[in-house]
């Protein structure tokens, strides 16, 4: 794997859990990118520590022979790629025998070189339904599919702590970008706590790339991003409150441990997530359908392979979003009043909406976990 293995991010989530599933099956992985142990659990590190090994070896390998591509032979490399499938530092340094490229896009822009790019790998494996179908449109001629998941044992069903009181706790997480449409959660949430000021918005927003919030200010909802503060990080509450959210009705949950989730969104009565597009499944979304928390979940790419009959609320009433340079195909706006009516359904209908949300708990859990992308993701790279 030419990847970070940690536990912050979902590209290092795919590959801690894709490496515990293969040296379960006594197939140990090769690691080409030094992994962040220290991000991992105890358990999943103890695991994943002797993998260090590998890494040391093949490093020590390559620096011999430095400026030189080392092909691995009789090895199956996965390849990480970033939009355009646009390969990181350690795809440019190894190949295998076989060389599979990993991509979860949102930029839809197919010129004649990203293409290419495309078509050199001996198969490209996605995360969701909506862009294996954009590549099959292009003609990329052997894609896979495995879609990411959740640790049941990492999100155990949990008792309300109460850390809130009374408050009707509504859920946002996700890095704050325009594709992620937290723009929409405020415009929506403004108007539900105006008609009900017994309402809370709890956010987990930050992430490790504070400048890619920067884009937020495409959307009309907002002027500007939020800035950036002495510490690094993103002025969240400033930004919530010019956008004409009241300080009661605000929580910045700041960064959040892995080992925390559960406990917040077990004090969680809806999660909203308006994202204009997906590549992947959204995981913060998936995690709290794990946790059976009643998701709101806007009807397009990626999260279209969430929504089942009665597991989440979908936002049917998607329009295009502005597209000047392809780029954007399949995104879609979600409506702010339809934002206000899911969430008004969940407040007035509690029995149905812990309905719902059970639907959707036993969905993620009996059809979505992790060890399940990993057997799936094995075969689909095979």
């Amino acid at each position: 794997m030419t990847w970070q293995l940690s536990e912050i991010h979902g590209w290092g989530l795919v590959g801690v859990h894709t490496a515990l599933y293969l040296l379960d099956q006594g197939r140990p992985p090769l690691l080409l990118e030094q992994p962040l142990l220290a991000t991992l659990r105890p358990e999943n590190r103890e695991k994943l520590a002797p993998l260090m090994i590998g890494y040391e070896r093949i490093g020590a390998i390559a620096d011999r022979v430095p400026g030189q591509v080392v092909v691995i032979k009789g090895w199956t490399l996965l390849h990480a790629l970033a939009n355009g499938f646009v390969e990181g530092p350690a795809s440019e340094r190894f190949r295998g025998s076989r060389n599979v490229g990993v991509i979860a896009f949102e930029d839809s822009r197919f010129d004649t070189e990203t293409l290419e790019r495309a078509r050199g790998y001996d198969r490209i494996v996605v995360h969701s339904t909506y862009n294996r179908d954009l590549l099959l449109e292009q003609g990329v001629p052997d894609v896979g599919c495995a879609f990411q998941g959740i640790d049941p044992g990492e999100l155990p069903a949990r008792p309300p702590t109460g850390r809130f009181g009374d408050r009707f706790v509504v859920f946002s997480g996700g890095k704050l970008e325009f594709r992620k449409g937290q723009d929409i959660v405020l415009a929506a949430f403004r108007r539900f706590h105006e008609r009900h000021p017994d309402a809370l918005l709890v956010t987990a927003w930050h992430n490790y790339w504070p400048h890619t919030s920067g884009t937020i200010a495409e959307s009309p909802l907002t002027p500007e991003p939020p800035m950036i503060g002495e510490n690094g990080k993103l002025r969240i509450v400033e930004w919530a409150m010019a956008h004409g959210v009241p300080p009661e009705g605000f929580v910045d949950m700041g960064f959040i441990a892995r080992h925390e989730i559960a406990a917040i969104l077990a004090d969680c009565h809806a999660a909203v997530f308006p994202n204009r597009c997906e590549g992947a499944t959204n995981l913060v979304a998936m995690e709290a359908m794990a946790c059976g928390v009643p998701v709101i979940l806007s009807a397009n790419t990626g999260h279209l392979d969430l929504i089942r009959e009665g597991n989440c609320l979908p936002l049917r009433d998607q329009t295009p979003v502005a597209d000047p340079t392809g780029a954007r195909r399949g995104w879609g706006e979600s409506a702010v009043e339809e934002v206000v009516e899911r969430l008004e359904r969940v407040y007035t209908d509690r029995a149905a909406a812990r309905a719902c949300a059970e639907k959707g708990r036993v969905f993620m859990r009996g059809e979505r976990s992790w060890r399940a992308f990993a057997e799936s993701f094995a075969r689909a790279a095979a």
